[in-house]
């Protein structure tokens, strides 16, 4: 994705970018130094949603923002959903977190976020795709 990021910025002659693989953990990222944060399609595979929802908030600045969008496969038992379950239990594919939205805003709104603006868009298969924007909440020293 990074080759596909800078060959897009190229033909498109942006030279103020910088693309650089990292984790959310990595050391470089300095404290309360990000004006937004995207976690696109990828909340539902985290081992621990709360550490990284924490640390989402140690590196947004006052007032920032994240925005995610996350399968919430816990919404409806579908057939897809019993085969993915059966996938996982057996390690074809990896582990994965049926998340219903109410409990994904819950572990946003539980790491000091407020929900600024939600929307649910079935796919094809019936799973819900879930939208939201949070704000990093400013508190008081």
């Amino acid at each position: 994705m990074i080759d596909a990021a800078k060959r897009k910025a190229a033909e498109r002659k942006i030279g103020n970018i910088d693309f650089t693989p990292a984790t959310i953990f990595d050391e470089k990222h300095m404290i309360a130094s990000f004006d937004v944060i995207l976690a696109l399609n990828v909340l539902h595979l985290l081992e621990d949603t709360q550490k990284v929802m924490k640390r989402m908030n140690e590196l947004l600045k006052p007032g920032g923002f994240v925005i995610s969008s996350t399968v919430c496969m816990g919404e409806k038992k579908t057939v897809s959903n019993i085969l993915l379950f059966l996938l996982i239990k057996i390690g074809i594919i990896p582990s994965m977190r049926f998340f219903k939205a109410s409990e994904l805003e819950d572990s946003i709104a539980n790491e000091n976020f407020q929900i600024v603006e939600t929307e649910s868009i079935n796919t094809i298969d019936l799973q819900q795709n879930y939208f939201i924007v949070a704000k990093k909440i400013l508190t008081m020293s």
